[in-house]
Formats: structure tokens, sequence, C-alpha cells
């Protein structure tokens, strides 16, 4: 998706886009830290609840849950509870393994002594390959390949879950290749169903459901001002106080802000597929309320909050009323600075850096 315009008044938004991990470290057990990793079995990506843990950014372990999908590990449940490979079995125990939240993990390190597994962990994108026979390990160095040549940070993409524009629903992206500015994503669905999808790096067609659970964390019941400059809505006004309450995605993958009114109402912003969440939410929603940065007069706030133009305006008033214009052309002299800006429906004139007049095109 399009990067977008900057910002309109870039020093009062504070909306940062991130590219988050897997999973955040917030998870603490005994002390360790925990970031989640995706899981390729012989080159196939695994849809699982349960993911491989990173702990500590040095030992992965795997969740015994998913364990049967690896060929050749078989568990026996009981007391102990014991894992069997084709070369021996391991009993888990506190040495070898974790528990979080009704989930055990096992060192992976522990299956590869029992087995004639292999694998890799791609770094670059927070992902576990293992492998079983010479097709798996073809399969699995294909995509390790395709990964290595990724543009910096793009390996994130790989295991991640996605809403695509063009085909409703979740999907899995489970192979990425770049070649010639673009990306080229394979993506999968829990029922299987496979397809490609291709983009410029800068247009991405999918949103990341995990860049939408991270705007969630950061924004939820968060104070905002709403920028109908940026995004013209009939139902609030311009700089109007309302609460962040969710970015959601509906039916068919658009990207949907609830916003919550002083007076409980709930009011619904869908956003342009055309911009990173994170830019279209920058532009529209203030983080900071405009009237504490700039000490003006009542006068010129109600005239702002209804997108009034008042004689003698400042530059930075009329761009909270009006917006940024299409074109500005500037004539300068020693003693005096003229300036017209041009919006799609008049020309306003400016002295000095103020207001003079305004003139429909």
């Amino acid at each position: 998706m399009k990067k977008g315009l900057l910002c309109l008044l870039s020093w009062i938004m504070v909306f940062v886009i991130l590219m988050p991990s897997h999973t955040t470290h917030a998870v603490n057990v005994k002390g360790s830290t925990y970031q989640s990793v995706s899981l390729f079995v012989n080159g196939k990506f695994q849809i699982t609840q349960q993911y491989t843990q990173f702990v500590n950014n040095n030992k992965l372990y795997i969740p015994i849950k998913i364990m049967d999908r690896i060929p050749g590990i078989t568990i026996q449940y009981g007391s102990p509870l014991t894992i069997t490979g084709n070369k021996g079995s391991i009993t888990v125990n506190d040495s070898n393994s974790f528990a979080y939240a009704g989930v055990t993990y096992v060192m992976y390190k522990s299956l590869l002594a029992i087995s004639d597994l292999d694998g890799k962990y791609a770094s670059s994108a927070q992902s576990l390959f293992i492998w079983s026979d010479d097709e798996g390990k073809r399969a699995s160095s294909e995509i390790l390949t395709n990964i290595s040549q990724l543009p910096a940070k793009f390996g994130y993409f790989v295991g991640q879950k996605i809403f695509p524009f063009n085909y409703p629903g979740a999907y899995w992206i489970t192979d990425v290749s770049y070649a010639s500015s673009t990306l080229y994503t394979t993506i999968q669905n829990k029922s299987g169903d496979t397809y490609q999808i291709s983009s410029d790096l800068s247009d991405l067609d999918f949103l990341v459901d995990n860049q939408i659970t991270t705007y969630n964390q950061q924004w939820r019941g968060k104070t905002v001002w709403f920028n109908n400059i940026a995004y013209q809505a009939t139902n609030i006004r311009n700089l109007e106080k309302l609460t962040f309450v969710a970015v959601q995605v509906d039916d068919q993958n658009n990207a949907i802000v609830t916003l919550q009114k002083l007076n409980g109402k709930k009011v619904f912003i869908g956003l342009n597929e055309d911009y990173y969440i994170g830019t279209m939410l920058s532009e529209i929603l203030f983080s900071m309320n405009p009237r504490s940065v700039y000490k003006w007069s009542d006068k010129v706030w109600t005239a702002i909050s209804n997108n009034k133009l008042l004689d003698n305006m400042t530059r930075e008033q009329v761009m909270l009323s009006w917006g940024k214009p299409a074109d500005i052309n500037t004539y300068q002299s020693s003693s005096l600075t003229y300036e017209q800006w041009i919006y799609s429906g008049a020309y306003l004139y400016f002295w000095n850096g103020r207001l003079s007049s305004a003139q429909s095109r």
C-alpha cells in the first residue's frame, strides 16, 4: 500500500509505523523473554495456534501439541511424558522444556538428538525450517534462498497472517520471492487454498494482522482529535475529541476504525487501502489536542472546527481549517512576502504570512 502524503502537521503526529516482530516480548516466565517463530516442516508452513518459541534469543522450543506434524517423532502421553525418535527417547523434564498457559514446549535441540531431523533457523524471517529427508531439505532450501534475496526487513512477512484485498478472509504467507522491485508472496488459508500475489514493495496488496494488533495495543482507549480535512466525515467535526476504540477488518478485508464520541456514540471510518494503516491513522487522528499547542482565541478555534476562514488568519490556522493546498505560488521582495495558495475551489492570498483575501476558482 502506498505510504501516502506526509501528515499536514507532522509535529503533532505521534503515531509511529512499526514493523513488529511476530509477537512482542510481553510474556515473561521465570524472568525469560519469548518470541514466536513460524514453523516449516519439509518446506510446508504449519498453520497452528501454538507457535515455536525463541527463548532469551538463544534457544528454540517447539510446542508438544504440534509435534505430531514432524515426521519420525511420536509422543507417549503419561507420567512421565516421553518423546521418541528413530535414534532414541527423552523424558520431558525441567531441563529440556517449559510450560506456559497450559502448553508444554520442548527444546528443539532435544528433538535433533533423538532423530535424523535437521533444520535451520532463519533469523531475518523468524522462522524455523525442519526437514526429515532430501526432498524436505530441497523444499526448505528453496524458501530459505528466497528469503536471503529479499530486501532488508522484508523477511518479516514470512509466516505472517494477512488479509489480502483480492481474497476475502485470513491467509498466511508461506513463501516469498523478490525480483525487479516486485514482491511475490504465496498465501494459504486454513482450508489449504493457495494463491500467489505480486505487488510493488511500496504498494502491498494486503493488511498484516500483527500490525493491526500492535495499533490496537498502542491506541485502544486513548483520546484523539479528528482531522476531517484528511478524511471528510459528515458526522465528525474538525478536531473533534474522540476515543480510539479499535482497528478491525471486515468480511471483505477492509480496515475499519471505530471511534467513540463524548456522548458515547460510536462512529466508523473505513481506511483507504492505498495507505499503510499507520500512515492513514496519523493523517486523520491527532494524538495531541491542537488547542494545547497553539493558544489561539475561541473565535479562531470555532472557525477551524467548522472549516471556515477568517481575515488575518495565519498559515497554520488555514492549514488546520482547510488542509494543505494543492500548490503555492510565492513572490518575495525586500519588505514583503506574497503567497497564492491554490485549492480545488479557491485561491487564497497571504501578505507576510497573514490571509488577506480569497477568490473562487
